[in-house]
């Protein structure tokens, strides 16, 4: 790119970030309305104005002294962007970097500051140079912490990560005392593959200051390189050190909702929220987590906090409050809460209220209420068809189910989902055939789909004889997705299948504890009751049932093993 043009491409980003995309197209327009004027005195109100009228004269020079001097002794990131944006307007390269520089050191989280320097730093691919300029801002900057903890963004586009590393070590030699200076090469150093070196640079700044979060924060995306299963303990060493540790307690929330450990992780949130007492994300995340463990009303009340202390995203909200209101059971009040839901996701709350409407209303009342909703793209029309076809399937209308997916796949013959939405029609209506072709079609189109190995092995090992086959594709599906407890529960009913009933119940246990769904527990029970262990098969089915009485599968195998007990079995399981 020439010199012309990349600032050219420059003044044009800047203007989008200064501006905003409506004004993006009037770069002559005043941007002293940027700064809040009731802020400043009347003498350095003055000044700016002063360094406004020499902008628009064309005294760089002048301006940007102004500018750079009335932001550092005033403390103002809005000045020092202005003073960005007449520099790079009047293509001064030197100025420029000094005040992104600058507007770095008072705003941190600036996203400009950290593309400008960026952009400057990339301009002439030269990483040498880049470091040379590096070095020359640190030693004239006196607030050297934010820039250098942005070095992996300012070097960013240099595509050598190894040498990026040697650069960020070079840079920041002067400063080792620094826990930031040690952060920043432990930063290069992960990216660049050495995780070695990156953990012993991250110990350094924590040592350095053992209380820091994003040190910490650093030094446990270490672990998750090299011995991912310290992370969480990490992470409860450092929250039990240092209790006001709201970022490294939110971090350490995710890992263990990320482990299923979902009540763990919703002290955490809890925490949190306790002690910042404004904290959105942390009520809207102890909403997520309620909902998962079926605490609907804690949901509710954790959402209703979150869209109080005004949370980034309501339409989540919504979706989440309607999702509670279901499990309540109010689902008025539910659909409620999804008529609010407006842009991208309008057509899955749409969705949602056919549900509702289906299930109150009757079928034909669900699918007329589906038939009005105006699809915007084919993904909507999909997922439309998708919601249908549940409809038919819970009123057990399996042939209706199988002939309105036989449609839509003509209608969208590359729609994978469609595919395998018949396959599973086409299993309830016996017509093996077709279930087989679907999903080998499925596999072809999406060879990673572990769903679609493992629905075609259970069914060869269910309805078949082609046992050894079968097994090939559910190992295939647990290679793909090895926590998955349906495929586990797959494997374990194919290893009965061929009379392996040992590593069947090892595979049956595992799925069972990782999700206790009634299916598996029905597989489970089936097989502890053919090798003698009947107490204990007769004990996971009542559990299983007194969820969950009227699951066609768990009953069924009931009354094969059990038939004269399993008409008193509801009452006396609950």
């Amino acid at each position: 790119m020439t010199g012309k043009a990349w600032w050219g491409a420059l003044v044009a980003a800047l203007a989008l970030s200064l501006v905003g995309p409506s004004a993006a197209s009037e770069p002559e327009s005043d941007d002293s309305a940027d700064v809040d004027g009731a802020s400043l005195g009347s003498e350095a109100m003055y000044e700016f104005l002063v360094a406004e009228i020499a902008a628009q004269r064309g005294d760089t020079e002048g301006a940007l002294a102004i500018f750079h001097r009335l932001a550092r002794e005033l403390k103002d990131p809005q000045i020092a962007r202005r003073a960005v944006e007449a520099a790079i307007r009047a293509r001064a390269f030197g100025p420029a970097l000094e005040s992104a520089t600058l507007l770095l050191e008072l705003d941190p989280e600036s996203t400009l500051a950290r593309e400008i320097m960026a952009a400057l730093l990339a301009n002439e691919a030269d990483l040498p140079k880049a470091r040379q300029m590096l070095a020359r801002v640190l030693e004239k900057t006196a607030n050297r912490g934010p820039i250098v903890m942005q070095l992996s963004h300012l070097l960013g586009k240099f595509p050598d990560k190894a040498a990026v590393l040697e650069a960020t070590r070079a840079v920041t030699a002067p400063y080792a005392e620094l826990p930031e200076a040690r952060y920043a090469v432990g930063v290069a150093a992960l990216i660049a593959g050495n995780v070695e070196s990156a953990m012993r640079e991250s110990e350094s700044a924590l040592s350095l200051k053992p209380s820091w979060e994003q040190g910490a924060i650093l030094k446990a995306q270490i672990l998750r390189k090299s011995a991912p299963a310290e992370v969480i303990g990490f992470y409860q060493d450092f929250v039990a050190a240092n209790p006001a540790s709201q970022d490294v307690r939110m971090q350490l929330g995710r890992e263990l909702a990320a482990d299923r450990r979902l009540a763990e992780a919703r002290e955490q949130f809890r925490e949190v929220e306790k002690r910042s007492r404004n904290d959105s994300q942390a009520a809207y995340a102890i909403g997520l987590l309620s909902l998962q463990l079926e605490d609907y009303s804690e949901a509710q009340l954790a959402f209703t906090r979150a869209l109080k202390q005004g949370y980034r995203d309501p339409t989540s909200i919504y979706l989440g409050m309607g999702q509670a209101s279901e499990g309540l059971k109010r689902y008025e009040e539910a659909i409620g809460w999804y008529q609010k839901v407006e842009a991208g996701d309008w057509v899955r709350a749409q969705l949602k209220i056919a549900t509702l409407v289906a299930r109150q209303q009757g079928l034909e009342a669900g699918r007329q209420y589906l038939h009005r909703i105006e699809p915007r793209t084919p993904d909507d029309s999909i997922q439309m068809i998708q919601v249908e076809a549940q409809l038919l399937r819970d009123a057990k209308a399996w042939n209706d189910t199988y002939e309105m997916l036989s449609k839509a796949v003509t209608q969208f013959p590359e729609s994978f989902e469609l595919l395998y939405d018949r396959a599973m029609a086409a299993e309830r209506i016996d017509r093996l055939d077709v279930l087989e072709s679907d999903l080998r079609r499925v596999i072809k189109m999406k060879p990673d789909y572990a769903h679609a190995y493992n629905a075609l092995g259970y069914t060869l090992a269910e309805k078949t004889d082609r046992l050894v086959e079968a097994k090939e594709l559910i190992e295939k599906a647990h290679k793909l997705s090895p926590d998955d407890p349906f495929i586990v529960d797959s494997l374990g009913w194919v290893n009965y299948r061929m009379g392996m009933v040992q590593e069947a119940l090892k595979h049956l246990h595992s799925a069972y504890s990782a999700r206790p769904d009634p299916e598996i527990a029905a597989h489970l029970g089936e097989v502890l009751w053919r090798s003698g262990q009947r107490d204990e098969a007769q004990k996971i089915w009542r559990a299983a049932l007194s969820e969950n009485p009227n699951h066609e599968t768990l009953i069924a195998v009931m009354q094969k093993f059990r038939p004269s007990t399993l008409a008193a079995e509801p009452a006396t399981a609950r």
